[in-house]
């Protein structure tokens, strides 16, 4: 019987350095030497993040745009996430704005590296194949550029979502903090807050509240109520606009299609209506495929994933640099899928991370060229919803295939493998798995 050339680790390390090098140059040169030797852009950062932070210290209202312009859509000048973080930005008034720029990027790309390290150390990848094709994913990801581009804080998020996952799977509580600090800052990781009740980690859940709330009672809270009753509803109704790639964008694209470019705002009531119910059915779903909390490493692992594989799903909007936190469930998928050699699972993450990727570059290109075909284009549009709902799908059938393996429920799951098991695991896998 012939064997495939992935089979031979030799192959593995060329192919890996064909690919590699390309990526980490590229990203060196795009994330980091472009923006230190001729200055980022960051411009969200400097569009809303800091000139909230302005109006903060001078004792205007960070929201006054949403008054003035509306919030309807996440996007624009406006400031629309909890007072918190323009209030922690507020000494960069006096900095310049090329220190402020290589700052964020340093920033940014340190939160990246603690992201890295901490998910493969939390999941144990011991071969150096596995733990280069996991960089190689993050490093490549769009979503991760963009957000390096735009100065966004979702990769400051990503790192705090690593720090929460490790306390999970390792079953510390002080994880809690780290969540309660991601929330606090962006509402986006909110429904992660539901596996650890869930899962009745009552001190995880108690660090987490306690987090969020002190850093809530101490950033500005004089405009808390105002984000809480003013902006974050008008937020949350949702926009068609094609950035959008939560289902809620789709829905509301095909009972408005006027804003699919942006020439109607908001999200009418019946596609209101209809995100609502579909967040449920999903957050219905993953709970009652995960049934039981799990008691082993790898099914606490699968458990976090599948709710941030969800996450998007449940949102009213969720933005192309929303999902790099996406890196998460890809990283716990992949590693699982390689060590079980699981061709299904490890197919819908790639067509995830491609479609997220190079399939929304594809549709911005044709967008902005003027292309003439718009049937063709809002189909491309759907390429994000397709791709989160892909990757929900595959943690969903990697817990089943994963309890089904132990024969026994999620109550019963055995622990974790021995190291040495997963070491040789991983030193053959990627081969059968292609």
């Amino acid at each position: 019987m012939n064997r495939s050339p992935l089979e031979h680790r030799g192959f593995r390390t060329l192919l890996l350095a064909m690919t590699g090098i390309p990526v980490v140059v590229l990203y060196a040169w795009v994330a980091l030497l472009q923006p230190i030797l001729f200055g980022p852009a960051i411009g969200d950062f400097n569009g809303s993040y800091l000139p909230a932070a302005l109006r903060l210290a001078s004792g205007h209202d960070p929201y006054d745009l949403c008054r003035t312009m509306g919030c309807l859509e996440p996007t624009g000048p406006q400031y629309v996430m909890p007072p918190l973080l323009a209030w922690m930005l507020q000494p960069l008034g006096g900095v310049s704005g090329r220190a402020i720029a290589l700052g964020v990027v340093l920033v940014l790309n340190v939160s990246l590296a603690v992201f890295i390290w901490i998910t493969i150390r939390t999941l144990k990848v011991r071969d150096w194949q596995l733990a280069a094709l996991l960089v190689l994913v993050a490093l490549a990801f769009e979503p991760t550029l963009g957000n390096v581009d735009e100065g966004q804080v979702n990769l400051v998020l990503l790192a705090l979502s690593a720090v929460w996952f490790w306390a999970w799977v390792e079953g510390r509580w002080w994880g809690g903090a780290a969540l309660g600090a991601a929330i606090a800052v962006k509402l986006i990781q909110g429904p992660v807050a539901l596996l650890v009740l869930w899962g009745r980690r009552w001190a995880m859940l108690a660090a987490a509240a306690a987090a969020g709330l002190v850093l809530w009672l101490v950033g500005a809270p004089q405009y808390l109520a105002e984000y809480l009753l003013e902006v974050l509803p008008a937020v949350s109704q949702g926009t068609g606009f094609f950035e959008n790639h939560s289902p809620g964008g789709t829905i509301t694209r095909l009972f408005e299609p006027d804003s699919f470019l942006g020439a109607s705002r908001g999200s009418p009531p019946v596609a209101r209506d209809l995100t609502i119910a579909l967040a449920i059915a999903v957050l219905a779903v993953t709970f009652m495929v995960l049934r039981r909390p799990a008691a082993g490493a790898t099914g606490l692992a699968l458990e976090a994933a599948a709710i941030v594989a969800a996450t998007p799903l449940v949102a009213t909007y969720s933005w192309g640099t929303h999902l790099v936190l996406l890196l998460l469930p890809m990283f716990v998928l992949t590693v699982w899928a390689v060590r079980r050699r699981d061709r299904l699972v490890l197919g819908l993450v790639a067509l995830s991370w491609l479609l997220i990727g190079p399939g929304h570059k594809w549709f911005q290109t044709l967008l902005v060229s003027g292309y003439p075909n718009l049937f063709v284009l809002r189909l491309m549009a759907e390429f994000g919803v397709v791709a989160i709902g892909a990757l929900w799908a595959a943690n969903l059938v990697a817990v089943r295939r994963e309890r089904s393996a132990h024969g026994a429920d999620a109550a019963h799951e055995e622990g974790a493998e021995s190291q040495e098991h997963d070491r040789a695991r991983e030193h053959d896998a990627v081969a059968g798995v292609v």
